[in-house]
């Protein structure tokens, strides 16, 4: 549930799962008694973690910082910190005393992992795409969201953390670590992550300002387990389709034929051929590839195999030209002549090429069709919506039927689309012909809120209880609902 005036101290609490002591073991503010009673409570509790803190970028990468046991200490010190481990450790040392050189932020020296972090490197990104990537994988919605000063920071909160031991060798550590890559790689396809990151490593702490976003409900730690697991199984699948094709071959129509898998099996082909040469049957495996919709990533590798393993393979530079230019778009599919071809001079004839007769019929351009397509229409209207709001101002209010009107689509047509789209928001106000619509795009709305953010607006949760269509709550249990303030709509009717 989102939350209404987000408190540091309260999204540091639960990215640590109330697992560090709540006073300083020395020099403590808390009343005797409370520390005595404190004390009593805890003698038989597991918080003896730590976390590694540091006052900037530039102490962090001298490998300076900070250690630190409490709450109490975070709470004193986070306004004037700038990266911690969210994270707990076993402990941690200090190389120097004195220079604040600390030690034992390694993995193998993590106690638990509460939250599993990924780092976006660039303030050019659409962070509504997260949150649709995120429903397009049936993957949660990471709980907090943080502003960098060169981009963004995210973290999933998990209600169970995992505890790693020695003993289990590290088998705690091994399973996580194998989640956080596949959330990584999952999203990278969507938003411009950075899959080099350590995600159990050192990250921006939540402060005042730079909490963007944040949902206290932690997320299942069995589900993100099981959700990992369809992934791999999933991502396995594909990539089996690409090179064997297997019972669900039927899904790609050249990859998994016999011609192609003949191919891809010829060792002897050579340069110098008419039509079949290595250029030719590169081209045409990348191209099978292509129609198929093979990722270029997917088919770069298994190509790369093929060629490595030819007598004479292409050197490297004529291998990605041959590559990028199949996969360019300016070839309309492969061609059964070509195929033919090399068939009959580097196979023993068993196969025979099958697919279309000819070239792939792809989809015809859409100045050459007479109906458009629903995403096409959708993307008109973004477009459209994108050119006239901004950050300051992302409403743009008008009459649908003058809208469908700039935009040469039926109001029908504009109506279903607004319907159905996940990524527009639309408001209407008034009835019959003095009917006003606001419209926005999300991903405006994401940008319009770093906008008022920054402004210590609190309209700020508003908008996430509108792109998400839920109730807010506060901490004292009482559930709000509240619409956007309609000061920055643009009126254009």
């Amino acid at each position: 549930m989102q939350i209404i005036d987000v408190q540091a101290t309260d999204v540091i609490q639960s990215m640590t799962n109330n697992d560090l002591y709540l006073y300083k073991r020395k020099n403590s503010n808390a009343a005797f008694r409370d520390l005595v009673a404190y004390d009593t409570y805890m003698q038989n509790s597991h918080k003896t973690g730590t976390v590694f803190v540091s006052r900037s970028k530039e102490d962090l990468t001298e490998g300076k910082g900070f250690i630190v046991t409490s709450y109490e200490a975070l709470n004193t010190k986070y306004r004037k910190l700038t990266h911690w481990t969210p994270n707990i450790f076993r402990g941690g040392r200090y190389y120097d005393f004195q220079r604040q050189y600390i030690k034992g932020h390694e993995k193998e020296n993590l106690k638990q992992i509460n939250v599993i972090g990924f780092d976006i490197d660039t303030k050019n990104v659409d962070l509504y795409a997260l949150f649709l990537a995120c429903d397009e994988l049936n993957l949660p919605r990471p709980n907090v969201l943080l502003e960098t000063p060169r981009g963004y920071q995210g973290f999933f909160i998990l209600d169970t953390p995992f505890f790693i031991h020695k003993q289990g060798d590290y088998k705690a550590l091994r399973v996580a670590d194998r989640i956080a890559s596949n959330i990584l790689e999952a999203l990278s396809h969507y938003v411009p992550v950075d899959s080099n990151c350590n995600q159990f490593g050192f990250y921006r702490i939540p402060n005042d300002e730079n909490i963007i976003y944040f949902d206290d409900e932690k997320i299942e730690t069995n589900s993100l387990i099981e959700w990992s697991k369809a992934y791999e199984h999933e991502s396995k699948k594909k990539k089996f389709h690409v090179i064997y094709g297997g019972k669900h071959s039927s899904e790609c129509q050249y990859v998994a034929s016999d011609w192609y898998r003949a191919l891809l099996q010829t060792k002897s082909i050579r340069s110098g051929e008419y039509a079949a040469s290595r250029n030719n049957a590169l081209l045409t495996l990348a191209l099978a590839n292509y129609a198929d919709n093979i990722p270029f990533e997917t088919a770069y590798d298994v190509l790369d195999q093929w060629n490595s393993a030819l007598d004479h393979p292409l050197p490297l530079k004529e291998f990605e030209r041959t590559l990028k230019s199949a996969y360019s778009g300016k070839y309309k599919g492969v061609q059964r002549e070509y195929v033919e071809s090399l068939l009959e001079n580097w196979t023993n004839g068993n196969a025979t090429f099958t697919g279309q007769s000819g070239w792939y019929k792809f989809a015809k351009p859409r100045e050459d069709r007479e109906r458009s397509h629903y995403k096409e229409w959708e993307q008109d209207i973004v477009s459209y919506l994108e050119a006239n709001t901004s950050a300051e101002q992302p409403f743009y209010s008008c009459s649908l039927r003058g809208l469908a009107k700039q935009l040469e689509m039926p109001v029908s047509t504009l109506k279903e689309v607004l319907k159905k789209s996940t990524y527009l928001y639309k408001k209407t106000k008034g009835k019959g012909r003095a009917a006003k619509t606001i419209l926005a795009t999300k991903s405006m709305l994401f940008n319009h809120l770093l906008v008022i953010r920054k402004k210590d607006d609190k309209t700020v949760q508003m908008i996430f209880t509108e792109l998400f269509c839920g109730t807010q709550k506060s901490y004292n249990g009482q559930e709000k609902y509240k619409g956007f303030s309609t000061e920055t709509i643009r009126d254009t009717s």
